[in-house]
């Protein structure tokens, strides 16, 4: 049951980080390696060089993080249970939201700059220690092939997979709710990914929660 919470708890977080990425730090997402990429064609060919090299900076800064948290998960799997990546992607979250709050929600432009790529940094951890720790079948930020399986499933064999439309409605809620945050309450806005996942860690500690290796 813990592992179910924790991937509900992560897909929420990535929307939230995905929206701060979008309205707040650039107008770049930080998991979406697919349209960043693009964005950085359309910088270099549109005339705009500052738009591409955010987009390119985000870019980097997940495929860090996919080499940090791929690194952690797998020395965790060889030594002790603990969900290093988690922490980790904790770290970088609560940095972001510690600058975030000491900005009053508004940070300067070379501020915005660094804490994209530590929100981009903890996408790409989360994805990679999820997929390392979990298993490939298990998403929580990259939704566009598990909802390509999704649909052909239900077209080919007749079959819901409810868990994938979960995962897309939590992260278009996480995103919602850090936008209404960010309308109302945007000194604290910053807080919501960070604390989403410090809960996430929390679960993966829990009693009840179920070996990644015998539950895959």
């Amino acid at each position: 049951m813990s592992d179910v919470w924790l991937t509900r708890l992560l897909a929420f977080s990535a929307g939230a980080v995905n929206a701060l990425g979008f309205l707040s730090l650039g107008g770049v997402f930080t998991s979406v390696v697919t349209a960043n990429s693009a964005m950085i064609g359309i910088g270099l060919g549109g005339g705009r060089p500052a738009f591409g090299a955010l987009a390119g900076l985000a870019v980097l800064g997940y495929v860090l993080g996919a080499a940090g948290g791929s690194w952690t998960a797998a020395r965790a799997q060889r030594s002790a249970p603990a969900a290093g990546f988690l922490l980790l992607e904790a770290v970088l979250l609560w940095t972001v939201a510690v600058w975030w709050a000491a900005a009053d929600g508004h940070p300067g432009g070379a501020a915005r700059t660094v804490m994209l790529g530590l929100a981009s940094a903890a996408m790409g951890c989360q994805n990679a220690g999820v997929r390392v720790s979990l298993g490939a079948h298990v998403a929580t930020a990259y939704l566009t092939g598990m909802l390509t399986q999704a649909v052909a499933e239900a077209v080919t064999r007749r079959r819901l997979q409810r868990r994938a439309l979960m995962t897309v409605g939590l992260l278009i809620c996480g995103a919602a709710a850090f936008a209404l945050l960010g309308r109302w309450l945007p000194g604290v806005a910053g807080m919501l990914p960070a604390l989403l996942v410090t809960g996430a860690w929390l679960t993966w500690h829990a009693p009840t929660r179920a070996d990644p290796a015998t539950s895959a």
